[in-house]
C-alpha cells in the first residue's frame, strides 16, 4: 500500500522539511497546498518550479496534486476563477503533478436542471462550504471535518490516485 499526506496539515513547512517528513515516515506521495503563503504556489518562477520538481524526483516522493483555492461556480465573473485554474494547471504541469483540487463556490439557492435546490427540514438551503458536507440528502445533518485526513491510501495501482481516500474508509 502506498501512503501520502497533504501539506494542508503542515502549513508553511519548508519543502526540504516536507520531503524529510515524507521519506522518514515511508510516504510515497504528497499533495501540495498551493497558496501564496506556501513555498510552492502559482506565483513561483520557472527556475523555482524546476528546483521543486528535481527535489521531489531526487527524494523518490511523488507530487500527487496541488490543493488550490479556486472556487468553481462562485457567483460573479468566471474569468478570475478560470485564470486561477489555468495558473494551477500550469504549475501542476511544470511540477509533474497529475491533479489539482478546487473547491465548490456555487449557491444552493440557484436552480439548475441537473441539481435542484434541496432544503433541510425547517430551514433554508445553505451555500456549500469547504468545511461542511451533507451526510445525506434526506437527513441534512452536516458533518464537519476540521482538518484534512493525515494519511491517504491508494490501491496498488499508482495510477488510481483519483480514487485516494482516507485510510479505513
Amino acid at each position: 500500500m502506498k501512503l501520502a499526506f497533504s501539506t494542508l496539515g503542515v502549513p508553511g513547512l519548508p519543502l526540504p522539511d516536507v520531503l524529510r517528513l515524507a521519506t522518514a515516515h515511508g510516504y510515497h506521495g504528497v499533495e501540495l497546498r498551493a497558496h501564496p503563503e506556501e513555498p510552492v504556489h502559482p506565483g513561483i518562477g520557472a527556475a523555482e518550479r524546476s528546483d521543486v520538481a528535481a527535489e521531489f524526483k531526487g527524494s523518490g516522493v511523488e507530487i500527487l496534486g496541488l490543493a488550490g483555492y479556486a472556487r468553481v461556480a462562485a457567483p460573479g465573473d468566471d474569468e478570475p476563477v478560470l485564470a486561477e485554474i489555468r495558473a494551477l494547471l500550469d504549475l501542476a504541469r511544470d511540477l509533474g503533478a497529475p491533479y489539482i483540487r478546487v473547491f465548490p463556490g456555487g449557491d444552493l439557492d440557484v436552480q439548475t436542471p441537473r441539481r435542484p435546490t434541496r432544503r433541510p427540514p425547517g430551514g433554508s438551503a445553505r451555500p456549500p462550504s469547504t468545511r461542511t458536507t451533507w451526510a445525506s440528502a434526506s437527513s441534512w445533518r452536516p458533518t464537519t471535518r476540521t482538518a484534512p485526513p493525515p494519511t491517504l491510501c491508494a490501491s496498488s495501482d499508482w495510477s488510481a490516485t483519483a480514487r485516494w481516500a482516507p485510510c479505513g474508509t
